[in-house]
């Protein structure tokens, strides 16, 4: 098991920029770890996404890819309904700034062999305000662009999951944005893609818009588990679903629905965030997307829940709340309530089975809270909970590593030389706190950190 005391800081600070906050995607190709980052807005040059690479044996990183730069216009800076305030804008062109980055982020990474080729590929997907697009690599070197923006839908912000199952590649495009308003989570409908050959370009729709449901705007989150394709929804009015096919036959396939109503909590759970397999159970966690207060569609605020689903369809709730279901009275099996007993845990983030153990990673909005709210003592940080069986869970931080502005476990890998963890950091709260309160603001801290543990 990876404990706190084994883990070991091999990022920190933006891994050379700073304002690289996110660790938004990895994924382990050739003997390598590969890194998106992400960066919150796209104001300039310097927000530019990168694709990073580690070089397991020499301890270093180098840069295997940044977006190129484009001319700003109308959506180069945008209205984010999660902020609550259309009067106010992602960011701000300083003056005389024209170019900005054509991807401001990476959001999801996986590996894809076509059926009958021993050649592994490197997919990743962008986040841009121009079409999102997915790049491919045969060796981790040189990265070419294998899709027009949005597969044919400029609006479309990214594809949130890229996965690969039955020779096929699926991806699922989350977030639009249209006339210079971004909705980062949902679209008009979920729409799911798929291909056997990527990079011929030829694409099908795998479900019915939105599962035959338009209240799902999303598909959010995928998984593979007992020769199914397992997708999680966002539904903002009454909650996620989850539903898995076999892929078989002419698309759209045949899909069965295993989780309705957010697990019959309903938009409280209102997307599926992250699920991994140990010991032949699929582990589903949830989450609210913001601060645990969706302020777009006025959910919340709630802290997250963690299921567990059998291959038969039965299904345990793990974290969460009691309550009656059409399965039965439902209690926590791991004795705690929302949040691992957090209400800050709005989201269980990431997820990762390493030497048969569980890892979860929550997203945790405490020390935004508390610099809002300009309390002296600032909390939060991220938590990462253990377990081998999903009933009795340690906790390997609650504090993100000591740093309260580690607000999020965004990407969980399992390699064979350990399991690398990447956060989501976020310091510019802190100058609302020190403003208020007369505290120090320390931006030279911030950036994204990545951790090994072993």
């Amino acid at each position: 098991m990876a404990e706190k005391k084994n883990f070991t800081r091999i990022g920190e600070r933006g891994i050379g920029n700073i304002r690289s906050q996110v660790a938004q995607s990895m994924s382990y190709f050739k003997g390598s770890l590969y890194l998106g980052v992400t960066h919150p807005k796209g104001e300039g040059p310097d927000d530019a996404a990168r694709i990073l690479r580690y070089d397991i044996d020499r301890g270093e990183w180098e840069t295997a890819y940044q977006s190129p730069l484009v001319e700003a216009d109308v959506d180069a800076v945008v209205q984010d309904v999660y902020r609550g305030d259309m009067n106010s804008t992602l960011g701000t062109l300083e003056e005389g700034v024209e170019m900005v980055p054509q991807y401001r982020g990476f959001r999801c990474m996986t590996q894809f062999t076509k059926k009958g080729s021993d050649k592994p590929l490197l997919f990743a997907s962008t986040l841009s305000h121009w079409g999102s697009q997915l790049l491919v690599s045969e060796d981790g070197e040189t990265f070419d662009v294998a899709c027009e923006p949005g597969l044919g839908n400029p609006d479309v912000l990214s594809f949130r999951t890229i996965i690969s199952f039955n020779n096929k590649l699926f991806v699922s495009p989350v977030g639009t944005v249209k006339e210079g308003v971004m909705d980062r989570m949902f679209g008009d409908v979920a729409k799911l893609y798929v291909s056997d050959d990527p990079m011929g370009g030829q694409w099908e729709e795998a479900i019915p818009p939105g599962f035959g449901d338009p209240s799902n705007l999303s598909v959010f989150c995928m998984a593979v588990f007992d020769d199914h394709l397992y997708a999680g929804t966002g539904n903002p009015t009454r909650g996620f679903q989850l539903w898995k096919t076999k892929a078989e036959g002419r698309a759209p396939y045949q899909w069965t629905q295993v989780l309705t109503d957010g697990g019959f909590r309903f938009n409280d759970n209102e997307f599926v965030a992250s699920m991994s397999v140990m010991n032949g159970e699929l582990y589903v966690g949830s989450g609210i997307p913001g601060l645990g207060y969706d302020k777009a569609y006025d959910v919340g605020p709630a802290a997250a829940e963690l299921f567990r689903v059998r291959a038969d369809d039965s299904w345990d709730l793990l974290v969460g709340a009691p309550r009656f279901t059409p399965d039965g009275f439902k209690v926590p099996l791991a004795g705690m309530g929302p949040g691992f007993d957090d209400p800050e845990n709005s989201a269980l983030w990431s997820m990762a089975t390493h030497d048969d153990t569980l890892y979860v990673g929550t997203h945790h909005c405490g020390s935004f809270h508390d610099c809002l709210g300009g309390k002296e003592v600032i909390g939060g940080g991220f938590q990462l909970w253990s377990s081998r069986d999903g009933e009795a869970w340690t906790a390997q931080t609650m504090d993100g590593f000591d740093d309260r502005f580690s607000t999020g476990v965004r990407t969980l890998v399992s390699t064979p030389n350990g399991l690398f963890l990447g956060t989501s950091t976020h310091r510019e709260v802190e100058k609302i706190w020190a403003r208020r309160t007369g505290g120090q603001y320390q931006p030279e801290l911030g950036g994204l950190c990545i951790w090994l543990g072993k």
